[in-house]
């Protein structure tokens, strides 16, 4: 399967285009390298810093080809944050897509959902201050012989797809979730999920819901959105928000004219 870097849906090797979102998956390709131009200019893209109030702060010029973002930058350098490595990840900044992509660090890189996108058993998404787990690929226990279900078990009812789990420090699995179908929503005063005590939730903030043998997230317009973290490389588009750490940015790309 090829998962597409636009979109994040798996395709089938066979397919030259994306299923969904109708982008060549040869830029999914592992090998794929981005075309660059003969030397290395700024000015093409930038990031730019989203301020605690949700005001713009400085904008960071991208270099055209590879650009490092960590504690130790050099092209963007984000110094006082613990939960950013010094080599934390690449911006590939090309001619027709651009690249970001994580260097295998603890606490990950997070962009965030447009709309809705299809989520994958694993994938990690942080809604305001909380971190969940997207978990599909759930056994089902056998019956037992009296036809009780068993003890700790989600029970024998078909009506569930998968869990969404609440992760703690170390990863550690703190809360646990049924997802249900049709649709299982998330938010702070209304929902299936709530997060009554975190102010950066909205009231009705997000969805869930079986799609094919993965799931369909969907941000329901939240103020604050839903941040996926990043498997590989993924491709940037213009206005998309990339949360390092703490921080919180928007990529910008000019329009081609």
């Amino acid at each position: 399967m090829i998962r597409c870097v636009h979109c994040g849906t798996d395709n089938e090797e066979i397919f030259t285009y994306c299923l969904n979102c109708g982008k060549p998956l040869e830029q999914s390709m592992k090998g794929f390298k981005p075309r660059h131009a003969s030397t290395a200019r700024k000015g093409t893209c930038s990031l730019v810093t989203i301020r605690t109030d949700g005001g713009t702060g400085p904008e960071i010029p991208l270099i055209e080809g590879l650009n490092h973002a960590g504690r130790s930058g050099p092209e963007v350098v984000i110094a006082d944050d613990p939960r950013v490595a010094d080599q934390h990840a690449t911006i590939d900044v090309g001619r027709d897509v651009v690249f970001l992509e994580d260097l295998g660090t603890r606490h990950g890189t997070f962009v965030r959902v447009t709309g809705q996108r299809n989520v994958a058993d694993g994938d990690q998404i942080r809604i305001g201050h909380a971190l969940f787990a997207i978990q599909l690929a759930i056994p089902r226990p056998q019956p037992s012989t009296d036809g009780a279900a068993w003890l700790g078990s989600a029970g024998t009812t078909g009506d569930w797809f998968g869990r969404l789990l609440r992760l703690g420090p170390g990863d550690a699995v703190i809360e646990a979730h049924l997802l249900r179908s049709p649709e299982t929503t998330l938010g702070r005063t209304s929902g299936d999920i709530l997060l009554p005590d975190d102010p950066f939730v909205s009231s009705r903030h997000a969805s869930f819901a079986a799609s094919g043998a993965g799931c369909m997230l969907k941000d329901l317009g939240s103020t604050n959105g839903c941040f996926l973290r990043i498997r590989g490389r993924v491709a940037l588009e213009d206005g998309d928000f990339v949360l390092l750490g703490h921080h919180l940015f928007q990529f910008k790309r000019p329009v081609a004219t």
